[in-house]
């Protein structure tokens, strides 16, 4: 089941650095949904980072997802839009 997704929000960076945060909801969620930042390169190549509030970690294979961008999140988690 894909979750819902908030707006992605975009913040840039530095060195060609951008960040887009989303809050995926599922439904049968039971605990308040934090956000996700995904933290990659502006050319949609390279490595992405993933961060909650408790944790990072290195997405494996990001090229699955597409250029790096918001669609890139939506493809992440799933999401058709």
């Amino acid at each position: 089941m894909s979750p819902t997704l908030s707006k992605i929000t975009r913040r840039n960076g530095i060195a060609g650095q951008v960040a887009y945060t989303v809050t995926a909801t599922y439904g049968d969620e039971t605990d308040p949904p934090s956000p996700v930042t995904f933290i990659g390169d502006t050319s949609g190549v390279g490595p992405v980072i993933m961060q909650t509030p408790t944790f990072e970690v290195f997405v494996t294979d990001p090229s699955r997802c597409g250029k790096f961008g918001p669609q890139w999140v939506r493809n992440f988690f799933g999401v058709t839009a």
